[in-house]
């Protein structure tokens, strides 16, 4: 597993010489493509990123939301556009991890159709339930949903919130039913409307909705308590030992961008995430991590593997 690095080293690898060839870059504006609605997880990543970035480019840098089938759509667009730097992806794990196992038509490939130059962030996950649900902790849950049809609400068919949620079944044996949504804000109004009985979904997301008590947390699905919620527990503590999941937000571009223009916005990446961006990521609920493109690259891998697990254990099929 990719470690993370601290700032100060990113800092320090953000200062290496640049590639002689990519100093002409950017000679236009410059599009952040996000496959999510704005407001979302990683459209807060994509503008951020692209505030800081806007000036050390001299050109403007436009965040696009192109939302719907899971990321891909946004996905598909950058895996076609021409590879000059121009047209970047700040994506999910959705559409680079899990896709492949959910949609049959996929026209890309995420592993050879784009370049991966760097994880922005990792984003942990807690389980909430609607407030009216009457269970306030793990096993009340559990028995609740052996007694009456309960739902559990996710971000979209083939999310990353929809492959967690599956796990959680898989761990505890629970038959709860799926109701996607496209995207966190529509997802959370049903939740605190009571429409929909639980979801796992950020912890960036999901903690003011928990603080103003219309939400009630049941645990964070990470290795160790979040630092923006320590007050509530792992699932590894009430008893689901090693459960993690979350989502993430990468930066990447079309194949074939050339190295030393990959190489700049490696750099440039990693200085923004040094320079405030990181900080502000922490602050909003994310981990942040700021990764090299090598770095990223086999996390992807590690991560296409683990989803492909959960779906074939799921019995999850591309459709």
């Amino acid at each position: 597993m990719m470690r993370r690095r601290s700032l100060a080293a990113l800092a320090a690898a953000a200062a290496l010489p640049l590639p002689a060839r990519a100093q002409s870059w950017p000679s236009k504006p410059v599009r952040f493509l996000v496959g999510f609605a704005a407001g979302g997880t990683i459209d807060i990543a994509a503008r951020l990123l692209a505030e800081k970035l806007s000036p050390v480019w001299g050109q403007p840098v436009v965040v696009e939301n192109r939302a719907g089938a899971g990321g891909t759509i946004a996905g598909l667009a950058v895996a076609r556009a021409e590879p000059d730097g121009h047209t970047m992806l700040v994506s999910a794990a959705a559409e680079i991890v899990v896709a492949p196992y959910t949609q049959a038509s996929l026209a890309y490939n995420p592993r050879t159709d784009l370049t991966p130059i760097s994880l922005i962030a990792r984003n942990p996950f807690a389980l909430v339930v609607t407030e009216s649900l009457p269970a306030r902790t793990l096993p009340e849950l559990l028995e609740l949903a052996k007694r009456q049809p309960l739902t559990y609400a996710s971000s979209g068919v083939g999310t990353t919130t929809h492959f967690v949620t599956e796990l959680f079944k898989l761990r505890t044996g629970a038959d709860i039913e799926h109701v996607p949504y496209r995207g966190t804000a529509a997802l959370q109004a049903d939740l605190v409307a009571g429409r929909v009985s639980m979801a796992f979904d950020a912890v960036s997301a999901i903690l003011p909705q928990v603080r103003a008590g219309r939400l009630r947390a049941i645990g964070v699905a990470t290795a160790a308590r979040s630092p923006q919620a320590p007050d509530i527990p792992t699932l590894s503590e009430l008893g689901l030992a090693g459960f993690e999941g979350g989502g993430w937000a990468g930066f990447l571009g079309p194949a074939g961008l050339p190295a030393p223009l990959a190489a700049r916005l490696e750099s440039d990446v990693r200085a923004a995430m040094a320079a405030g961006v990181g900080q502000e990521l922490a602050r909003r609920g994310f981990d942040p991590v700021g990764s090299s493109s090598a770095e990223f690259r086999t996390f992807i891998e590690e991560e296409t593997v683990r989803w492909g697990e959960v779906a074939r254990a799921a019995g999850i099929r591309p459709a």
